[in-house]
């Protein structure tokens, strides 16, 4: 869709608005509990990314759907009892007081940023009115206007970039946060060595790097940086001279576009004590400023050098100069990050990647290219025996975006047209200590051709009412076309199919495009030779 490369984002949600969304989701107890219970887990990650991130309408979102589900469903549902389901819910219950602490605390400044774009917006919003936009345009802001990722916020600002058009870009600052992040979680960079020389990490050898050059180098991110900068300049200038344009050709009147931030971007996830340690919430105190961000995330300056080996790299997170005011008579281009370093600093995030059916908006998702080649090689010996296997697709969000980091191998019991995951607790205890999102899977077809079947269709929607984002990839090297990305229709697909009650393996469904291709364009997903990613593999007698 064609809209404005620099889109700074939407009017802020109110608490009302944000408490609906947040009441948008599908409940359905024949899903099994564990997947609602892995689901309230991701919901309550994702909260804390948000929060993290200064996005405090989408975290406000997260953290009331998980006391919704926690307080009001889960215990409704038919296995609530179970020993099994009894103790997964135990840690789920506990973390509650915690959760509407948040809640308390959130509130009262989503309403400030909600009456501080009123007062901004007043004076302007004829003008505004008046102004001449294009039908994809409006189109795109009626999707974004209900999406709390683009909300504006006072405090926390952010430029909003199109994913799509700065691919390069949007990887290169996710390695980045990852590798910090890997960090702070205590991953010493000889450990992630042992990863490379044993072969777990893919996509080092890929076309965008070079031999020694495993890295994105501080250089080259910086000129990475300059030249989106110098592209946003561009757009901004001639966006100036056609509005002047239309000044002089319109006799006068005046044509005001304002565009306003919306969120930062991403910062690891940390549990108890250290989310509300390092929570941009800003308590009651007599200080009239927002509070600084934490130093380990955003440095006074905009790079800082990393350990030595394997290269330098920038640990800090990446961070825009601020531009300038919205469209007036005669402004001048937006200042450089140097030439203003006592003013606030933009952050970045990225729109939404593509809308569900039903105009929910979904994140872009970078999948390795490599990915699927390893994971083919993984499941040759399968293959050969005619058996499917499966893997788990895990990341981690980035500036509103998700990126699969991990290729996870789960336990699994494998038959010629099937392939069950076992010991799931196992998979989740490794997703919340490597704080990992599961972002969809993988699977093989080795004796059928590349499709959905009715099976793959019930396990997709466990993944997806988890996290919309989600995706399912079918591997069949046998047969031409040899792999798709796929997601449910939504609507039609998924309310169907977490709907239906039929017991057979293999059976019919009564509607048709139950599912769709996930690859963009149209879809959401982007596929990158310079995102890295690693394996591990949790079957007994498989060596890591």
């Amino acid at each position: 869709m064609d809209v404005t490369r620099t889109d700074m984002g939407n009017r802020p949600l109110s608490v009302k608005e944000i408490s609906d969304r947040a009441k948008e989701y599908e409940w359905n107890p024949l899903i099994p509990f564990k997947y609602w219970a892995r689901a309230v887990e991701t919901i309550h990650h994702e909260s804390q990314v948000y929060l993290r991130e200064g996005n405090l309408a989408q975290a406000y979102l997260f953290l009331l759907r998980y006391s919704l589900l926690v307080l009001e469903q889960l215990d409704k549902h038919p296995q609530a009892k179970d020993p099994e389901s009894r103790r997964a819910m135990k840690p789920l219950k506990k973390r509650i007081p915690e959760v509407i602490g948040l809640l308390e605390e959130i509130r009262p400044q989503l309403d400030e940023s909600y009456n501080e774009w009123l007062r901004i917006t007043a004076s302007q919003r004829e003008q505004a009115r008046d102004e001449p936009r294009s039908s994809s345009r409006a189109s795109y802001a009626k999707h974004a206007a209900n999406d709390p990722a683009l909300s504006w916020n006072h405090v926390s600002r952010a430029k909003v970039l199109d994913a799509g058009e700065h691919q390069q870009l949007a990887v290169d600052l996710a390695k980045i946060e990852m590798r910090r992040r890997r960090r702070e979680a205590g991953l010493s960079e000889e450990d992630e060595q042992r990863r490379r020389g044993a072969g777990v990490w893919g996509g080092w050898d890929s076309d965008a790097h070079g031999p020694g050059d495993q890295f994105t180098s501080e250089q080259e991110v910086r000129r990475q940086m300059e030249a989106s900068r110098r592209q946003l300049d561009q757009t901004y200038s001639t966006r100036l001279q056609d509005s002047r344009s239309r000044r002089s050709d319109e006799d006068g009147i005046a044509s005001v576009h304002y565009s306003y931030p919306s969120i930062n971007k991403s910062t690891p996830l940390q549990y108890e004590r250290q989310e509300r340690q390092s929570s941009p919430i800003r308590r009651n105190t007599p200080s009239v400023q927002p509070p600084r961000p934490p130093k380990h995330v955003f440095d006074a300056t905009p790079y800082v050098s990393p350990p030595p080996v394997p290269g330098k790299e920038p640990i800090g997170a990446m961070e825009w100069g601020p531009s300038s005011p919205a469209e007036e008579e005669a402004p001048v281009l937006p200042p450089k990050v140097a030439d203003s370093p006592q003013q606030q600093h933009k952050k970045i995030t990225f729109r939404p990647a593509a809308y569900l059916e039903n105009g929910e908006p979904i994140r872009p998702v970078f999948l390795p290219s490599m990915l699927r080649k390893k994971f083919l090689e993984i499941a040759s010996d399968n293959t050969r025996r005619r058996l499917e296997m499966c893997g788990i697709l895990c990341g981690t969000p980035v500036n509103n975006a998700l990126f699969i980091s991990c290729l996870l191998i789960p336990e699994q019991k494998c038959t010629s047209d099937t392939c069950e995951t076992e010991n799931e607790s196992a998979m989740l205890d490794y997703c919340i200590e490597q704080n990992l999102l599961v972002v969809g899977w993988i699977h093989t077809h080795p004796t059928q051709t590349c499709f959905m079947s009715s099976r793959d269709l019930h396990t997709q929607a466990g993944y997806q009412v988890m996290m919309p984002e989600s995706i399912a990839i079918v591997c069949a090297p046998r047969y031409e076309p040899s792999w798709g990305i796929y997601r449910l229709t939504n609507p039609p697909g998924l309310p169907h199919i977490l709907q239906c009650q039929q017991s057979e393996t293999f059976h019919q469904h009564s509607i048709d495009d139950i599912y769709t291709d996930a690859v963009h364009p149209p879809g959401h997903v982007y596929e990158s030779k310079s995102l890295e990613f690693f394996v591990h593999d949790l079957r007994p007698g498989f060596k890591q």
